[in-house]
């Protein structure tokens, strides 16, 4: 009798956990699919918004391509942008800064802000500053630049 009673209650208690493990498995079949779907859709919208957050980050909001410096096209210059950065970054005798510890100043970031300003980051890997440009082409199809304010870090 014992015996029967040992058996029946190891049944009840297996099929109890059966029971708890189908239901912490999830729902029915098809809920289960309806929720995998909305699941997928979300982790979808996530993965577009973590891609447009990358593509605004990388986004110049302070120069627009298509209208400024439309007169550099004119001369020839396919990527006014590129050009401008790549002709500052030239130009480290307009750092207002000194290299220190034998470090030589070299300019990081440089974002343009419109068609006459620029902000450009430099530093020699132990001090650190910013400074404001103006810029302009000349008839000479060169660049000008004059310091307008500059920040050390």
């Amino acid at each position: 009798m014992k015996k029967a009673i040992l058996i029946t209650i190891c049944f009840l208690v297996l099929s109890c956990n059966q029971q708890n493990l189908d239901r912490d498995k999830g729902l029915p079949n098809n809920e289960n699919e309806t929720l995998q779907k909305k699941n997928d859709s979300l982790k979808r919208k996530l993965e577009i918004a973590q891609e447009a957050i990358v593509v605004l980050q990388d986004r110049n909001i302070w120069y627009d391509e298509e209208f400024d410096n439309a007169d550099f096209k004119k001369k020839g210059i396919a990527d006014p942008e590129k050009f401008i950065i790549s002709e500052l970054k030239k130009r480290t005798d307009l750092i207002p800064m000194k290299g220190t510890l034998g470090g030589e100043m070299s300019y990081g970031d440089v974002q343009l802000l419109g068609s006459k300003f620029l902000i450009a980051f430099y530093e020699d890997g132990h001090v650190e500053g910013k400074s404001i440009y103006s810029y302009k082409l000349n008839d000479s199809g060169k660049l000008e630049f004059k310091l307008i304010g500059s920040e050390e870090n």
